[in-house]
């Protein structure tokens, strides 16, 4: 998928967006804040497949926080981003196929159009220290956590996808539990109150998603929309 989009492009509700990151963000322990973020990108309203993560891969050396982002550093992020995420051209040149790849390939397989983000943008690689930083020992999500949700939810209602995959068994969890999504055992995916269906998955990329899972997503997704 070729977007075009250049990052002065992006409309209101990505800029709002993405100050409520920046907001955040700032928030976030020193140790977290060595990468800067991942902003929102012009999203693709005709988008059928929502993939989402649970956050960007970085640096995991110690380094200095950031303490300051331009808006030169939003516009510069905003093209990476999208470059890793589609690449450009018929050979996808730039795309950062390892992870993107799999899921390009599933909605291409599908015939849709896809969006994917995360939903949290600190750029951080070890799960481990991420998780930490998510979570209460109780097993909720910090405040801070749950209140940046938000823009998530804002992401799903504006996109309104036929179809939201996790590539994160944290992000499974996590929108299970705050979303209060419902298994239907008939379709076999999760659906939340306004119906939209969720097939709740561990991590596709980076070779773990075996051709059998793909066949069975593929075939599960197929019969609760109807795609012959």
């Amino acid at each position: 998928m070729e977007t075009g989009i250049v990052a002065k492009d992006v409309c209101v509700m990505e800029d709002s967006l993405n100050k409520q990151i920046l907001e955040w963000w700032y928030q976030l322990p020193d140790k977290l804040r060595g990468n800067k973020p991942t902003f929102i990108h012009q999203l693709n309203k005709n988008a059928e497949i929502l993939f989402v993560g649970l956050n960007p891969s970085g640096i995991t050396k110690e380094q200095m926080a950031i303490n300051e982002i331009s808006e030169k550093d939003i516009e510069e992020k905003i093209k990476l981003e999208q470059r890793a995420i589609w690449g450009e051209g018929q050979t996808r040149e730039g795309q950062y196929k390892s992870y993107y790849g799999p899921l390009n390939s599933i909605a291409d397989e599908l015939q849709m159009k896809f969006e994917h983000c995360d939903l949290f943008h600190m750029s951080y690689r070890t799960a481990k220290v991420v998780k930490e930083e998510l979570y209460e020992k109780n097993g909720d999500l910090k405040p801070l956590h749950q209140m940046h949700l938000s823009v998530f939810i804002q992401i799903l209602n504006y996109l309104n996808p036929k179809v939201v995959i996790t590539n994160n068994v944290i992000s499974a969890n996590i929108l299970k539990k705050y979303l209060d999504l419902k298994f239907d055992k008939r379709i076999l995916m999760y659906k939340n109150s306004h119906g939209q269906f969720f097939f709740l998955s561990g991590i596709m990329s980076y070779g773990r998603l075996t051709i059998y899972d793909r066949e069975r997503l593929v075939e599960i997704i197929k019969r609760a929309l109807n795609i012959k």
